[in-house]
């Protein structure tokens, strides 16, 4: 299949715009993506498109609204992928679809569900994720953006089919023309890896970040030790519930435009993260008190990630092969191996 990125750059207009090809470079990557799919796509302009491959038709749904019914198929897999206990009930998965927490506050970010079903209507592939703005170092929203993706999970009978890729194509052309119409740019892609998908991820352009450190003679590579903080908290001390806690996991970007990734960039995401999934607000807790020592419980293990961010080299990007290619060469590279578990 080919996806003529001129003709999203004309169908896009105004140059200047923010949402031209020049200023939104996840066009290209999009481009990219496409042109490497197994899939014809009917729709090579819309995040909604009924895809083809080999006799097979699939369709591709961008989910707007918190009562579609296909969020129980898209329920239904999160449970068989990874356990009814390990994901939030339905309930809240359609409330985040509407932009609204647990609690009923209405938040600005709403959850972005991209569903591939089958001839048969069943749901078989999705991508989830958010459209988070990327903060400056003062604190405040930049004219930047990321799209965080929270879940890529594809049913055992269709695996390694690649409908999550054709599901990711959407939930990037979706992005960014919602990027486009905040006036904003849509810079990279990011998220948290297992050592088992990372394989997935390097293909459609993810890597993982490593720092440099040593010396001339002897370099190092080190990964940067990103920790998942508690999801859940208890509502009257505002610490983690028992059966919650850090996780270490990888993670992973893709800056579209090819640019150097950098210090700022790194940490801006990850705030983002710790932002978007690990705070909770004041409506969450029973009083002032907690909400403090829920906010401070996050705080450290940002400033620990931070810490370590900044007091190393620049950081650089490695996929499998470029990690081997290093250490062919003699050079040292260290792994987040505690995210390396089970």
């Amino acid at each position: 299949m080919v996806f003529d990125n001129q003709l999203v750059y004309e169908r896009e207009g105004n140059v200047n715009s923010k949402g031209s090809y020049e200023k939104q470079p996840a066009w290209k990557r999009i481009g990219e993506l496409s042109r490497g799919s197994k899939f014809e796509r009917k729709e090579i302009h819309s995040a909604q498109s009924i895809i083809q491959r080999d006799g097979e038709t699939f369709t591709i749904h961008s989910i707007e609204n918190g009562d579609d019914p296909l969020l129980s198929g898209v329920q239904t897999l999160f449970e068989k992928t990874f356990g009814e206990e390990e994901v939030d009930p339905e309930e809240i998965l359609r409330s985040a679809v509407e932009g609204k927490t647990p609690w009923g506050t209405q938040e600005d970010l709403k959850y972005k569900v991209f569903a591939v079903t089958n001839s048969d209507g069943e749901v078989v592939s999705t991508v989830a994720g958010g459209h988070l703005d990327l903060k400056d170092a003062d604190g405040k929203s930049s004219e930047e953006t990321m799209f965080m993706v929270a879940y890529a999970v594809t049913s055992p009978v269709v695996k390694k089919s690649g409908l999550a890729r054709e599901a990711y194509i959407s939930a990037l052309q979706n992005t960014v023309a919602d990027a486009r119409g905040k006036e904003k740019k849509l810079i990279m892609s990011a998220g948290e890896c297992t050592y088992t998908s990372e394989i997935f991820w390097n293909r459609i352009g993810w890597k993982r970040v490593y720092q440099e450190q040593g010396t001339k003679e002897k370099k190092v590579y080190s990964e940067v030790p990103y920790i998942q903080a508690a999801l859940d908290f208890d509502e009257k001390s505002g610490l983690p519930t028992e059966d919650a806690g850090e996780a270490p996991e990888h993670l992973m970007v893709d800056p579209f435009d090819g640019r150097m990734l950098t210090k700022k960039h790194i940490i801006s995401v990850v705030e983002a993260f710790y932002r978007w999934c690990n705070r909770w607000p004041r409506e969450a807790f029973e009083n002032d008190v907690a909400y403090r020592r829920h906010m401070r419980y996050v705080d450290k293990i940002f400033k620990t990630f931070k810490n370590f961010v900044d007091s190393h080299g620049e950081p650089i990007m490695l996929d499998g092969a470029g990690r081997d290619a290093l250490r062919k060469r003699g050079m040292t590279v260290k792994e987040h191996s505690d995210a390396d578990r089970g």
